[in-house]
């Protein structure tokens, strides 16, 4: 006799969402992490408008600040303001530390068993269940398990679905919290209308697969920039050039909150489903390659986990589990590799950026695309189809030398 229908490991977005689901459908559903929540998490807060679609419940009271859409600074310093004039692109800042909370405390709502500051040292499929077993030496059974524990899961590597992620196939991030002031966050974010709202601020240039960010917190500025991790090298050097020049600029002096760092995979899993387990969000590479986001790719993982989940479990039957695979490939893993081509072609030279920047500041239904895919209103399949079309419609030779 198992102990649980469905055991999870890791409570970020991923994690919290197939248990919150899987719950619902009826499942018995014990959740580990290895941290107290709420717990700090590295990470910019932008969403955009599918998020809100995707989850169930309202997020309304914990968000810091409305997006509009963004302004991309390309390498020659000349800005585009990639913002629709009937501001249909909705957006939103949070906090991961209150935003992951929210969505643990939703999955305890509906009857998932929740064990924080529990950390899971290995864990082993046997014929007919799986078993976790906690650094205290504690084993749990369940009938099935979901690896949600990010870059580094234990669950993967210790199923052998992978034993790490290449240097080409995770990008590196820091990311510093420098609280400036609510009035000057606006000053710096808000949109040069006037409209009450605020902007991503995008700089590409100074890193050769990656950029420099700033978007707006309450009172807090998430400052960073992102890079290919064998590129790694010229991050921190690239990020202190932006941010002297970006401070003067301003003529600020912030107060560092915080300066961490994080890796994220950008290549699919090879594997995503093995026996009794499937993988989700991190664990199993589903982040965007362009942008390194990764908060919509994990929820919907969830999702389709735990609608996969409970019909192997009413079914009797592990190989229902290959739905989620195949799910994950048609709705989440065909819309990831059209950002893996934004992404080869954008970083592959200044002169792609610095072109690619130039036509979305020119031409005004590109410049709308690249707002619409930032805000999720357009697919990531949309955004590489239409913009491919418009770019070799409106600018032939350009769009032909991008890809050579």
């Amino acid at each position: 006799m198992v102990d649980y229908d469905v055991i999870i490991v890791g409570g970020g977005p991923a994690g919290s969402t197939a248990a919150r689901r899987t719950s619902q459908a009826g499942l018995s559903v014990v959740l580990f992490d290895k941290a107290r929540f709420p717990r700090y998490k590295p990470c910019a807060g932008g969403i955009h408008s599918g998020v809100n679609r995707l989850l169930d419940f309202d997020i309304k009271s914990i968000l810091q600040r409305k997006i509009s859409g963004a302004t991309m600074f390309a390498p020659s310093g000349f800005r585009v303001d990639c913002i629709p004039e009937d501001r249909s692109v909705p957006g939103s800042i949070i906090s991961r530390e209150d935003f992951d909370h929210l969505l643990l405390k939703k999955a305890a709502e509906v009857g998932v068993e929740i064990r924080e500051d529990t950390l899971i040292a290995k864990v082993r499929e046997e014929e007919s269940h799986a078993v976790v077993t906690t650094k205290e030496g504690e084993e749990v059974t369940g009938m099935y398990l979901v690896g949600a524990d990010g870059i580094n899961s234990i669950v993967a590597k210790s199923l052998d679905f992978y034993d790490g992620w290449r240097n080409d196939s995770a990008m590196i991030a820091i990311e510093v919290e420098a609280e400036v002031g609510s009035s000057t966050v606006r000053e710096i974010c808000g949109e040069p209308s006037g409209y009450n709202a605020d902007l991503l601020l995008l700089y590409y240039g100074g890193l050769s697969h990656g950029y420099v960010w700033c978007f707006p917190k309450q009172s807090v500025l998430s400052l960073g920039a992102c890079s290919i991790q064998d590129k790694g090298g010229e991050l921190r050097p690239a990020y202190e050039k932006w941010y002297a020049a970006f401070k003067n600029e301003h003529d600020i002096e912030p107060q560092i909150l915080s300066d961490t760092a994080a890796r994220f995979p950008v290549k699919r899993a090879k594997n995503i489903v093995k026996g009794r387990t499937i993988l989700v969000g991190d664990a199993a590479g589903l982040v965007d390659s362009f942008t390194g986001e990764g908060i919509p790719e994990a929820i919907e993982s969830g999702i389709l986990a735990a609608s996969a989940l409970s019909k192997a479990v009413k079914e009797a039957n592990p190989r229902s589990l290959r739905e989620y695979e195949k799910d994950c490939k048609r709705e989440i893993i065909s819309e990831l590799k059209a950002m893996d081509f934004m992404a080869n072609t954008f970083y592959k030279s200044r002169k792609n950026m610095e072109t690619m920047c130039r036509f979305f500041r020119d031409d005004s239904h590109a410049n709308f695309l690249i707002a619409a895919g930032i805000g999720g209103i357009i697919t990531k399949r949309e955004l590489k189809r239409k913009m491919l079309l418009r770019m070799a419609k409106k600018r032939p030779r350009e769009a032909i030398s991008l890809l050579l």
